[in-house]
């Protein structure tokens, strides 16, 4: 088979994978939040083993499949946070600064939780009464550094025990 042609075949595979779990996690409302930080895992998968363009690509089509075929709270995560975060995280990380690092993480953090308190407010008339921000922010920042460090435990996981399975 062309090399090119193998290459498409497993992005498209890693792609739909992306897809299902975007499914799932519109489905099943107790484990949504964990089921789209996994589907951000085929993107991580294409980053590694392809490089940046084409984890952009997986990422786009996952994201618009995923909103044409399930629109709600899934997809809207996937596409505003969890499917990009693969690629801003080696971003980020390629700098030689871990400070530098940490800062340009959280400023994402921040912006996404700016966006999602917004669409709250907007769209659901949340009024924030329940839980303010400013007990939703940190407690959402803690949560994300947990999240960081076991997506860098998985990343770290893959390439010791199975990159080999994706070549």
């Amino acid at each position: 088979m062309n090399v090119s042609a193998k290459r498409l075949a497993r992005l498209a595979i890693l792609g739909a994978i992306g897809v299902v779990t975007l499914l799932l996690a519109s489905v099943l409302p107790a484990g949504r939040l964990a089921l789209v930080a996994v589907s951000s895992l085929p993107v991580c998968i294409t980053l590694m083993c392809y490089g940046v363009k084409w984890s952009v690509g997986v990422f786009a089509v996952t994201a618009a499949l995923g909103a044409l075929l399930y629109p709600g709270a899934a997809a809207v995560m996937y596409a505003a946070f969890f499917g990009f975060y693969p690629i801003a995280k080696s971003l980020f990380e390629r700098l030689h600064s871990t400070v530098w690092c940490w800062v340009g993480k959280y400023a994402l953090y921040t912006a996404a939780f700016a966006v999602y308190w917004m669409l709250a407010r907007a769209l659901f008339s949340f009024t924030g009464r329940e839980l303010s921000w400013y007990v939703l922010y940190p407690l959402g920042a803690a949560v994300f550094f947990l999240y960081d460090r076991a997506y860098t435990s998985l990343i770290r996981y893959y390439l010791v025990k199975l990159s080999r399975y994706f070549q």
